[in-house]
């Protein structure tokens, strides 16, 4: 878990697990396929982040994954984005909004 701002993990049912491993074995062309009953055993989870717009309000819970791609954690305690909404450049966690409006 990020130190300045919260995610939320949420396990994988079986089934949601069968079907990504289904998923992953159909693109994989037989190179590196996994053992989908092996997957299944394993605790796989979705992380998200709640993001939300200084400027406008606008609200959104996306996929952490993409998120950590696009930040470097050495220039910043937390991720600054476009607002697809008003897309002014003040797109922060919601942790980290809910602390500057509450100043």
């Amino acid at each position: 878990m990020p130190k300045h701002f919260s995610t939320k993990k949420r396990f994988l049912t079986d089934e949601e697990k069968r079907k990504r491993a289904i998923e992953f074995n159909q693109f994989c062309d037989g190179f590196d396929e996994v053992d989908v009953e092996e997957f299944i055993q394993e605790d796989i989870f979705d992380e998200t982040i709640e993001l939300k717009c200084l400027d406008c309000g606008f609200h959104e819970e996306i996929d952490y994954d993409i998120v950590s791609e696009c930040w470097n954690s050495f220039m910043s305690d937390y991720p600054v984005s476009y607002c697809p909404k008003c897309n002014t450049g003040d797109f922060v966690p919601l942790d980290v909004y809910n602390r500057l409006k509450n100043k």
